[in-house]
């Protein structure tokens, strides 16, 4: 049995590298040094799951969007934005209670970060990696003045992405679901 399911799939590998397929009897016809074996659709479904799929994969990467509920004031250049209201936390990354994003897996990620200042006030705030200005942002002083800052940042397993104040005077952020970070795993 073994041997057959080795030649099978030597015959697969080597009928998908030139292409051979019979569309009209819903069966995979897989030719190799004059003999023929005929694998089922079934089979062939079952062997294409057996590996990873786009879809597995997508289902996998971490991802996460949240919102802030509550104002938020911010009154040091140390303080960081606690998005308290998370919506999608795919992989657990996001950490609603301290406002940080701990990467489980290396990769290219790209975040996204919206402040609405309150009333007629003004934000300075950036978006940090591992405790380190990567961008920087200004919601601007007027009536509900916002600004939505989008970034690519290459990550390592355990390194964190948090967006804090950047000013030492006091700002108040805009709670209400009207300032929202996210963030999720792009590319390898």
């Amino acid at each position: 049995m073994s041997f057959c399911i080795v030649k099978t799939l030597y015959s697969i590998k080597s009928s998908l590298k030139y292409g051979h397929r019979n569309y009209g009897e819903g069966r995979y016809d897989f030719v190799t040094t004059g003999k023929t074996t005929c694998v089922t659709e079934d089979l062939l479904h079952m062997i294409m799951r057996a590996g990873p799929t786009l879809k597995d994969d997508l289902e996998r990467r971490p991802t996460f969007f949240a919102s802030l509920k509550t104002s938020q004031t911010l009154s040091n250049i140390r303080d960081i934005v606690k998005f308290d209201d998370a919506k999608i936390n795919i992989g657990g990354g996001y950490d609603s209670t301290t406002g940080i994003f701990t990467a489980p897996r290396n990769g290219i990620y790209i975040f996204s970060c919206a402040i609405m200042a309150n009333g007629g006030g003004e934000v300075h705030f950036q978006l940090n990696k591992n405790d380190q200005l990567y961008t920087a942002g200004y919601a601007t002083k007027s009536n509900y003045g916002a600004q939505t800052v989008n970034s690519l940042v290459e990550l390592r397993t355990g390194d964190k992405v948090y967006v804090k104040h950047r000013n030492g005077s006091s700002q108040n952020v805009l709670g209400s679901h009207f300032s929202t970070f996210s963030g999720y795993l792009l590319s390898k």
